[in-house]
């Protein structure tokens, strides 16, 4: 039987890349994403595949289940929490709202959809994946919320996969900087984007579901990315120093 996978953020950048390479595996999809059924690929994209649910609101998981049940979808092989989005700017400038919905898709939406999809799990196989960033363990000046968010994802990930040890694998993904549209509409600046040479939203997807077939507790994207984290997490204040000497 072809696996079940449910998907978050399914409509654009990593997670339309992931989609599209599960689609042709032969996977049952369930994708989930806030734009209209309309504008989306109507192959992929289909009544009986595709949940409209925004994130951002209380309702999502609810929806999402709705969905699930409404359908019929056999229980889920493998759920990818990959929706998320950013503010790029100075900590004053970010007003309540901005902070609210980085916190709520990147923090809160998942942690509700996985309490509300634990039922609904192929136990004891399931595999659970969540898309954090290498951003989770490094200082993030102008985007300090979006961090902090991720940061908490891993704490929940690393608390779920003591607890569901036996009913489900739990994997924490830390991708980099990627080639998608979510920098633009975050707000960094075009000249600071083209600086960088981001892998593309297909070789990032490629490398998540890698890392979520083999089940690595909290595997980073990139050689480069694995260092910076690295760093992040044992040279703290040298790498903090050598920040602030950048920044001047």
């Amino acid at each position: 039987m072809a696996r079940h996978v449910l998907l978050t953020g399914a409509t654009d950048g990593i997670g339309l890349a992931m989609a599209r390479r599960l689609e042709a595996e032969g996977a049952v999809l369930t994708l989930v994403g806030r734009r209209p059924l309309e504008a989306l690929d109507e192959v992929l994209f289909t009544p009986t595949t595709y949940c409209r649910a925004d994130l951002s609101l209380p309702d999502a998981a609810s929806r999402v289940v709705t969905f699930l049940e409404d359908q019929g979808r056999p229980p889920i092989d493998l759920l990818v929490h990959n929706a998320g989005v950013g503010w790029y700017g100075a900590a004053e400038a970010e007003d309540a709202a901005r902070i609210r919905t980085t916190l709520d898709v990147n923090l809160w939406a998942p942690v509700a959809l996985t309490h509300a999809l634990l039922p609904h799990l192929a136990e004891p196989t399931a595999t659970i994946v969540f898309v954090s960033s290498v951003l989770a363990d490094l200082p993030a000046p102008e985007i300090a919320c979006y961090a902090a968010s991720k940061a908490a994802l891993d704490g929940f990930a690393r608390s779920l996969r003591v607890e569901l040890a036996g009913r489900a694998r739990v994997v924490a993904v830390h991708p980099g900087g990627t080639a998608t549209a979510m920098h633009e509409k975050a707000g960094v600046p075009a000249a600071q984007r083209e600086r960088f040479r981001f892998p593309s939203a297909d070789r990032v997807a490629a490398r998540i579901l890698r890392h979520a077939e083999r089940g690595r507790r909290a595997p980073t994207v990139g050689a480069g990315n694995a260092v910076a984290r690295f760093l992040g997490r044992h040279a703290t204040g040298p790498l903090d120093w050598a920040m602030r000497r950048g920044r001047k």
